[in-house]
C-alpha cells in the first residue's frame, strides 16, 4: 500500500504579483492592444474588422488538457470551425493547472513583454482569474463585441466566483459539481453530509474524492464546507471573511477526519485524477463519488459507467461551475483569441460540446433565447444523455470568493493529510 498522501501534489497559489508592483499600481487594462506598430482602439472596431484582422492568423489557446474528450472536442470540432470558417490555425497548449498561464503571463509582464504574448486565449476562472484581473493583466473588455452574447442571461455570466467579470471574460461552460451514485449498489443515496458520513460507516471503502488540490478534489471540499457548516449564503459577498471562516473551519476538518478511515483504502491514498475515480466506479469498486454532471453525461453515454449511474445534488451543496475565456493583456493575437472565444460561446459550440458522445457539458448558454430550431435541437440532446438533468441540477448553489477554495485546500493538506 502507498503511503498517505502520496498523490498530493501542492498548487502554485498566487501570494501575490511581486515585482510587477508599481507598473500595475493604478493601471487599468486598454482598450488599445498593440500587436505591432499600430495599435487598434478595441471600442471603434466592427465585429467584421475583427473578422478580418483574425484571418490567416494562429491562436494560441492555453487550457487545462486532462481530459481526452475535451481534447478531442478542441482538436477536432473546434479547430476545424476555425480553419474552415475563418482561415485560423488553432494550437492548444496543454496545462495542467491553468495557474500555470496565470505564471507564463506574469512572468512575461515582467519581463517587458506586453505585447507579442506566447498566449492568446485561456479557460480560466476562479483564482485564476481574480489574479488576472485584479493585476490588469487581462485584455479588454472585449465580451461585448461578440455576436453570441446577446444569447446569455447576463446574471449568467455577470460573475465568476463573486468577482464581477465586466466583460474581461466570455461565456463557455455551464457546469455543475454533485454526486453521482449506481442505483444497482445504492438503493437509497444520503441526502445530506451526515447522512453520508452515516451511509460511509454502514458501506466502508465504497466513497472516494480526489485529493486535493486537483480541481474535483477541491469542489469536493467547498461541497462539504457548504453542507457541515451551514450553507453557502454566509460566504457570499466580494470579500473573504477571515474570521467567519475561522470560526467555521474547524467543523469541515473533524467531520473529514471522521469521513476519511471510511474511504477507499482507508484513506490511506487518494485517487489523482477524476479518470482514475472514475475508473475506481466503473469497475465497482466505490459506489458514490462527486463529479461533475458532463463526466456522468459522457462515461454513461460511452459505456464507461453502468447504466445504473444516476446524478444527483444533496440540497444546498451542488455547486453551480460555469468557466469563461479571457484574453491576456499581452496576447499577440487578440483578434484570432475573440474570434475562438466567440465560437466557443456560440450556439454551435455549445450545442457540440453537449453531445454527449462528444463532452456532454451542459450549456451555459440561455436556450430560451435561441431559435425554435435550435432549442429543439438542445431538448433532443438532454434527452439523449439519459439521466435526470434538470431534477439533478436543480437547488445548485454559487461558488463563493475564491479565496475559501484556497484556504480549504491549505486547510486539508495541513489537517486532514497527514492525521
Amino acid at each position: 500500500m502507498q503511503p498517505k498522501g502520496v498523490f498530493w501534489k501542492r498548487r502554485q497559489v498566487l501570494a501575490g504579483l511581486g515585482s510587477l508592483g508599481a507598473w500595475l499600481v493604478g493601471q487599468s487594462s486598454p482598450l488599445a492592444q498593440n500587436t505591432g506598430e499600430n495599435p487598434v482602439e478595441l471600442g471603434s472596431l466592427s465585429w467584421a474588422d475583427i473578422l478580418e484582422r483574425a484571418r490567416g492568423s494562429q491562436v494560441n489557446w492555453a487550457m487545462w488538457s486532462g481530459s481526452e474528450a475535451i481534447n478531442g472536442f478542441v482538436d477536432g470540432w473546434v479547430k476545424r470551425q476555425l480553419q474552415e470558417r475563418h482561415d485560423i490555425r488553432l494550437n492548444r497548449i496543454p496545462l495542467t493547472d491553468t495557474v500555470e498561464a496565470v505564471n507564463k503571463v506574469i512572468g512575461e509582464v515582467q519581463a517587458g513583454l506586453r505585447s507579442g504574448g506566447s498566449l492568446d486565449l485561456i479557460w480560466i476562472n476562479g483564482n485564476n482569474f481574480r489574479t488576472l484581473k485584479q493585476g490588469n493583466l487581462l485584455y479588454g473588455p472585449f465580451a461585448q463585441k461578440l455576436p453570441s452574447l446577446q444569447f446569455y442571461n447576463p446574471a449568467d455570466i455577470a460573475t465568476d466566483f463573486g468577482l464581477p467579470t465586466e466583460g474581461y471574460s466570455a461565456p463557455y461552460t455551464g457546469n455543475y459539481f454533485l454526486m453521482a451514485y449506481n442505483a444497482e449498489r445504492v438503493p437509497n443515496p444520503p441526502r445530506s453530509y451526515a447522512e453520508l458520513l452515516a451511509w460511509a460507516e454502514a458501506n466502508p471503502g465504497r466513497f472516494a474524492y480526489v485529493a486535493p488540490p486537483d480541481f474535483h478534489g477541491s469542489r469536493f471540499l467547498l461541497s462539504a464546507f457548504y453542507g457541515v457548516t451551514g450553507g453557502h449564503a454566509q460566504y457570499s459577498g466580494p470579500e473573504f471573511n477571515a474570521e467567519l471562516w475561522a470560526q467555521q473551519s474547524r467543523a469541515l476538518v473533524d467531520y473529514l477526519k471522521k469521513l476519511d478511515p471510511l474511504l477507499w483504502r482507508r484513506g490511506q491514498t487518494y485517487p489523482p485524477t477524476f479518470a482514475r475515480l472514475a475508473e475506481l466506479f466503473a469497475n465497482g469498486e466505490v459506489w458514490l463519488i462527486p463529479t461533475f454532471i458532463d463526466q456522468v453525461i459522457l462515461r454513461k453515454g460511452n459505456g464507461q459507467f453502468p447504466p445504473s449511474t444516476t446524478p444527483y445534488g444533496i440540497p444546498g451543496t451542488s455547486l453551480i461551475d460555469p468557466s469563461f475565456t479571457a484574453i491576456p493583456i499581452n496576447a499577440a493575437n487578440p483578434w484570432g483569441a475573440m474570434v475562438l472565444a466567440e465560437l466557443l460561446a456560440s450556439p454551435e459550440g455549445q450545442l457540440e460540446k453537449f453531445k454527449p458522445d462528444v463532452w456532454g457539458d451542459l450549456p451555459l448558454i440561455d436556450i430560451r433565447r435561441l431559435s425554435a430550431e435550435l432549442q429543439t435541437n438542445f431538448a433532443q440532446l438532454e434527452a439523449a444523455a439519459g439521466i435526470p438533468i434538470r431534477e439533478a441540477i436543480a437547488g445548485a448553489v454559487p461558488i463563493v470568493h475564491p479565496e475559501y477554495t484556497v484556504q480549504l485546500e491549505a486547510l486539508w493538506q495541513q489537517q486532514v493529510l497527514p492525521g
